[in-house]
């Protein structure tokens, strides 16, 4: 009987240590999983492509000047490959620049969707940055 008393206690206490040990892992969605840090990456995008996108305006409203030297038959191939990579950025900049901000700022704020999240959101400043160099780099 007493072997018997000892056992089940031992039991007991294997459990509740193992209960203990459960009750302290992380699970999914609970308050470890939750990114402190969601908007930093967003707000700094927004905040870039704020400030960015009146400038990629300018700069590619003005790039189709580049043809008044050699008019708009006369002007080299490399010069139209760079007008048209203009004019794609600036639909891009207005269309896709916004589409990726609200997307980085909409993801769940957990840990697993962090990195999307900062890629996302810095891959939004893709096309005003690549309007405002290839027009910077335009070739004669």
């Amino acid at each position: 009987m007493r072997a018997d008393g000892e056992l089940r206690r031992a039991w007991a206490a294997a459990n509740a240590a193992d209960a203990a040990a459960d009750a302290r892992t992380v699970r999914p969605g609970g308050p470890a999983d939750h990114d402190e840090n969601a908007s930093s990456a967003p707000l700094w995008a927004t905040a870039l492509a704020v400030l960015l996108a009146p400038v990629t305006l300018l700069f590619g409203g003005l790039a189709p000047m580049a043809t008044d030297g050699c008019g708009p038959d006369n002007c080299s191939a490399a010069l139209d490959r760079a007008l048209s990579l203009v004019t794609g950025g600036l639909y891009a900049t207005f269309f896709v620049t916004p589409a990726l901000l609200l997307t980085s700022w909409v993801l769940p704020r957990r840990m697993r969707f962090a990195k999307a999240r900062r890629a996302i959101a810095w891959c939004a400043l893709l096309p005003p940055v690549t309007v405002i160099l290839t027009v910077f780099g335009l070739p004669e």
